[in-house]
Parts: C-alpha cells; structure tokens; sequence
C-alpha cells in the first residue's frame, strides 16, 4: 500500500508541476478561457472530465469519513463566504486594483481584516482566488474572475441567488422526504402552497430571478450553436414548445437566417413574445421576417401541440413527474410532420454519477427544491422516449452548459395510442 501511495504521489508532484509551470498558459486557452464566445476544447474537457472522476474516486477511497461529513454539514460556510465576496465585489477590487494585502483589501471592500482574512483562506483553498505565500497578497484567478460585474457570464448573479434564497428553500428538504409531504422543500420553508414563481412575484424577486436564467441563456448560448448540428434543419421552421420569450429560438435563428421559428406557449406568454418580434422596439425585431406572428401560438401542451417537422423543447421536462412529462411527449409525437429532418431536440440535464458531473446532481435538487421536478437519468430518458413513440438518435453534451441536447426521431413503432 505504501508504495502504490508513494508512486502515485511522486507522479502527482510531477503533473501538478507541468500543470503549475510548463502548461500553465496552454491550461488557461483550452480549458479556462471563459471570454465571450469562446469554448473549451472538447476533447480535451472530455479527457479532463475523465481525470477529475478518477482523482475524487480516489480522494474518497483515501478521506476519512469524519472528514466527508464534515464537508456536508458544514458546507454552508463555503456557500456564504462566497455570497460575503460577491456582496463586497472582491473580485472587482482585486481586477482593478491589482493583488492586495488582506487588510489593503479590507480597507477597499469596507470590510474588517481580521474576518476578511478567515472567508479569504476558505476560499482561496476552495479553488477561488490565489495567495501569494512570499508577498501575503490576493489575487484573481481563473475561477474568482467569473464573478466579475461585468463579466459577461454574470455568474455573481447565480451566487446571489442560490446562496440567499435557494439556500433558504433548501431547509424544506428534510421534511419534504417525509411519507405522504405533497409541499416541496420551498413551499414548506416559506410555509406556502403556492407555487415559487408566484411566491417570488409577491416577495418582489421575479426581476432577479430573470436576470439569473438570462445570464444562464447567455452563457450556454456558445456551446447549443456549436454542438448540437443545426444545419441539418437550417432550412426548417422549429417551433420552440414552451419557449416563453424567446430567447432560444431567437439564438438559433440569428445563427442560421434560413430557418423560420416558432413558439408555442400559453396564450398569456405568446402576448408578451409576440411584441418581442413584432414591436418596433421588440428586442428581437431585426427576426420578424423569420417569425411570422402565425407561429407564435397560444395553447396548452397537455392537449395539443401545432404541426411541425422540427421541435425543440428546453429546460421544460424537468418540471414534470413521468406521467405529465408522457403526455407531452406523446402529444408531440402525435403532431410532428414526418420527414427526413423530422426531430424534438430535447434540451434538459441528463442526471449522472462522477465529480464532473455533479452540476446535474444539483439540477436534479433544484427541480425537487423549487417545483416538485426532476432531472433525469440517460436511461430514463430512453424509457420516456420508448413509450412515447420515440427513439433517440443521439445525445449531444453542450459545452460551458447544463443540458444536453436529446435527439429524439419518431418511432416507426405506434406506442400507447401514439
């Protein structure tokens, strides 16, 4: 056993080196440079991901179990010494400033030393900022540069978030596994039946909300374009089911103005998108062409869905348990046009194990938090698919983005009535 830990700790030593030194920059451009448009490599964050599964494997074979459970009990430190950097712009001190002593950076921040210096040693060991040992100073790095103001991820707006009011939902969890508990963790935390968005309306927090998923539809916006192959229905019309303001379909269309869009929500949802592409001022305007107002239709997915060959659906599934999510499913199936490009691009998480893939694991949570839903597993995907008349063609994992891209054909095999 010693020599196995002994070989593995000099060949450890050694690529921490390379990686620190010699491919320090090469690092950085493949894999960390989060500028706009710009994605990791992906065979590289594949053969990485690979790594980072490997190495925790081990790190729990290795770790004493005390020190698990104090990873999970304690964890809400990590989370609100992270929520006290955001709130005291650290990361913009530190980009504007250049590195900092603690207390030059305390006097920055408005801060007091003695406790800035505890919540930046968490975090500065948690991978966020850098300290420089020889001149005591703070600096950004690679990670505490997405919380930048003006980044154009806007990550700072994820952390505020999920640091102060999911964090609070969260306290539900333990009672909502209870038999029989029909309230999520949310609406046992807030002491409510009603349902989040219509709680976070009444508590003033819809604007944030927002401004958190349009930062996410930002950022992910990179990887849908460039790893899902769109060309192959570049000349279709996609009708984006539950595409409520637009945003993805607008993404597609700019990158491909040979396709015609379409969205099919509720007929309060498509009033609202209607004016984004139709007013003179609507922020997607410069597309009327490549929407006309007959493809923005109001309507209810459980009963029936407009006739296309090309569908997407993102971020909608995951509301649902298995029954609600067949009948959408099947009513899809029901409606699509047959044809060789003929398809429903599925764009939602795909629930795996590994330390790569733990962001799905916390999707998963969320969903279960805030709306009773669920992430799901690549199985259960293929056994939703299978009972609704259809069968996936591929699965595409978006890069800098938490869902993939499920493609679903239309099965020859007539399911369920389907």
């Amino acid at each position: 056993m010693e020599y196995v830990l002994e070989s593995l700790n000099g060949h450890l030593d050694s690529v921490h080196d390379l990686l620190r030194g010699k491919l320090r920059d090469e690092l950085h451009s493949r894999l960390h440079n989060r500028q706009r448009g710009v994605l990791p490599d992906k065979e590289l964050s594949t053969l990485s991901a690979r790594t980072i599964d490997l190495l925790h494997s081990i790190e729990q074979m290795l770790e004493p179990g005390p020190l698990v459970l104090a990873d999970h009990f304690l964890g809400y430190m990590s989370t609100k010494c992270l929520c006290a950097a955001v709130e005291l712009k650290i990361a913009d001190i530190l980009r504007d400033k250049g590195p900092l002593t603690i207390n030059k950076l305390a006097e920055e921040s408005g801060a007091r030393a003695d406790r800035l210096e505890q919540i930046m040693n968490v975090l500065q060991n948690n991978g966020i900022f850098e300290r420089d040992p020889a001149m005591v100073t703070y600096a950004n790095n690679h990670t505490s540069t997405l919380l930048l103001r003006d980044h154009w991820m806007q990550w700072h707006n994820w952390v505020d978030l999920y640091g102060n009011q999911f964090y609070d939902m969260a306290r539900g969890i333990p009672q909502s596994v209870c038999k029989d508990t029909t309230r999520s963790p949310a609406q046992i935390n807030y002491d409510t039946d009603k349902d989040m968005f219509t709680y976070f309306n009444e508590q003033g927090w819809v604007p944030q909300l927002h401004r958190t998923l349009g930062a996410g539809t930002t950022a992910q916006a990179p990887g849908i374009l460039a790893d899902y192959p769109w060309e192959e229905v570049a000349k279709e019309t996609v009708i984006d089911i539950g595409g409520g303001g637009g945003s993805l379909i607008a993404l597609l269309l700019r990158a491909h103005p040979t396709m015609k869009g379409g969205i099919y929500d509720l007929p309060h949802v498509i009033e609202h998108s209607t004016l984004f592409f139709h007013a003179p001022d609507g922020q997607f305007a410069d597309l009327a062409d490549q929407v006309p107002q007959g493809n923005l239709i109001g309507g209810d997915f459980f009963k029936n869905i407009p006739p296309s060959r090309v569908y997407t659906i993102k971020w909608t599934l995951h509301d649902w348990r298995d029954p609600e999510a067949l009948a959408i499913l099947r009513n899809i199936r029901k409606a699509i046009v047959p044809g060789e490009t003929s398809r429903l691009i599925v764009m939602d998480c795909i629930r795996a194990d590994g330390r790569s893939s733990r962001l799905s694991r916390y999707a998963d949570l969320n969903m279960m938090i805030a709306a009773n839903g669920l992430e799901r597993t690549e199985a259960s995907w293929r056994d939703l698919a299978k009972q609704s008349g259809w069968r996936i063609e591929g699965i595409y994992p978006l890069r800098n983005a938490w869902p993939c891209a499920i493609d679903m054909r239309p099965d020859n095999v007539q399911l369920n009535g389907v």
